[in-house]
């Protein structure tokens, strides 16, 4: 590993300093985010379809899948199929780093707490149950916008205060 950091420089010594420095729940956090931003995104159009399936019952619903995406692309673009994906992502990230880190917490508190627990399914249930738990409480707010911004159609126009609505 030194021989890499020489080869690296400084540059790659700093960083790797930063993330040796960091907190195990701040690494955890940024791991869970960072997994669900990208999870989210590529199943982007089909989460699209999905809703306007739900909510567009004659327009989409009569098409079927392929057709729906054939309309969406002709109609408005590559970038139609990920309508409300800022919105979804901005909702994941926070949940799927809350839920991981949650999870790794709960999971360690309950083995230094509960004197003889063994580490099987029955503490993943509790540990994933209380996770989340945590993640959709402060998350499903989100949850609200990324779906009003899924079922218009049309209009890119950021819709801040519906988003603040739902919190306040």
């Amino acid at each position: 590993m030194a021989k890499q950091r020489d080869e690296r420089g400084e540059k790659g010594e700093v960083w790797d300093g930063v993330i040796e420095g960091m907190p195990l729940f701040a690494k955890e956090l940024i791991a869970g985010g960072v997994a669900g931003g990208f999870a989210k995104s590529a199943v982007a159009p089909l989460e699209r379809i999905k809703i306007l399936f739900q909510t567009r019952q004659a327009e989409y619903r009569s098409l079927g899948l392929i057709g729906s995406f054939t309309k969406i692309a002709k109609t408005e673009g590559t970038l139609g199929f990920f309508r409300g994906n800022g919105a979804s992502v901005a909702r994941i990230v926070p949940y799927a780093a809350l839920h991981y880190m949650a999870y790794e917490e709960y999971r360690r508190w309950i083995i230094d707490g509960v004197p003889g627990v063994g580490k099987g399914p029955i503490l993943d249930l509790v540990a994933g149950s209380f996770a989340g738990g945590t993640a959709v409480l402060f998350t499903y707010p989100l949850d609200l916008v990324r779906t009003k911004l899924a079922y218009q159609l049309g209009s890119w126009i950021p819709k801040v205060e519906y988003t603040r609505a739902c919190y306040w």
